[in-house]
């Protein structure tokens, strides 16, 4: 529209001093495209840090279950067998409700289209639902209970592993090399959610998005001022073709904005996440795969193209 009006202004009311030098114009372009080039970046940064957490803690999960499964099945003790299923399950429950708390509501996320488009997509429940759901089908009654009651449900789970391996260690069922790995595992872990937390609590700094916003739109208003004088000097009838070009630049700077803006923070609902619920989900397959159990849940498959 605002392409079209200026076009018609220069090209019928003969407003000639609309045109304006396109020189500085193209220098704010210049200067546009680095500053969002910088937010495209560090938005980048943060969804594929996302990624590499989530990636390690799907190492982490199979190597520790790996490790401490292999230890029962060649000492053959029953009690000890029972206890590394419970710790398998718990870990298997550690990973969904680590998904659940990274993905409870911000007071950011639900203002973007692509948060709209995956509620619409996908069905969510509140937290408190949820994980209690998830900790009643992978844990101990009693021990689900007390879970529910903490503010910082995961962290709690990393804790209870520890004091599992501890017991283990105490009755003599794994050695002091065989608990310190273990631990140190479970170290990882907590340093893995540690970072996810990082991200989740410190969103990409207003600042830097917002005034990409503000000069891109500075931007596409300049640009048909610019634009129409240029093609005046190749022939009067050539100034229509500002219309088209300036919608073409402006949908293209327009886009490496929105590019940025939609991948800046990972675990907020929105299309472009972190796919964690997949990732649990393979989790809890190799997980209880490694137990020997059968009846395996189906890896998740995507909805409408997108793969939450």
């Amino acid at each position: 529209m605002l392409s079209s009006v200026v076009y018609g202004l220069f090209h019928f009311l003969e407003f000639r001093f609309l045109a304006i030098p396109f020189l500085p114009i193209a220098t704010i372009g210049t200067a546009v495209a680095f500053y969002v080039g910088f937010k495209n970046n560090s938005a980048y940064d943060r969804l594929w840090e996302a990624r590499k957490i989530w990636g390690e803690i799907v190492n982490i999960s199979r190597a520790a279950s790996s490790y401490l499964l292999a230890i029962v099945q060649e000492r053959r003790n029953e009690d000890t067998r029972e206890k590394t299923k419970t710790f398998i399950y718990r870990q298997i429950a550690y990973v969904h409700l680590l998904l659940l708390q990274l993905r409870k509501r911000s007071v950011w996320d639900d203002t973007h289209i692509y948060t709209k488009i995956s509620t619409e997509c996908f069905s969510t429940k509140p937290f408190e639902e949820e994980a209690e759901n998830q900790l009643r089908r992978l844990c101990p009654s009693e021990e689900a209970t007390s879970l529910l009651s903490k503010k910082n449900i995961p962290k709690e789970m990393i804790y209870q592993q520890m004091c599992t391996l501890t017991a283990l260690k105490e009755a003599n069922l794994i050695d002091a090399y065989e608990h310190s790995d273990l631990m140190r595992l479970c170290n990882d872990l907590y340093a893995q959610q540690g970072k996810a937390e990082r991200i989740k609590s410190f969103p990409f700094p207003r600042q830097y998005a917002y005034f990409s916003e503000v000069f891109v739109s500075l931007f596409i208003v300049l640009l048909p001022f610019g634009l129409i004088g240029e093609f005046a000097k190749l022939s009067e009838s050539a100034t229509w073709l500002t219309i088209p070009f300036s919608i073409l630049i402006s949908w293209i700077f327009d886009t490496m904005e929105k590019v940025g803006d939609t991948s800046e923070n990972p675990f907020e609902n929105s299309l472009n996440d972190v796919p964690m619920a997949a990732i649990s989900r393979n989790i809890e397959i190799d997980l209880r795969e490694l137990l020997g159990e059968s009846e395996l849940p189906e890896p998740l498959q995507a909805t409408e193209g997108y793969l939450m």
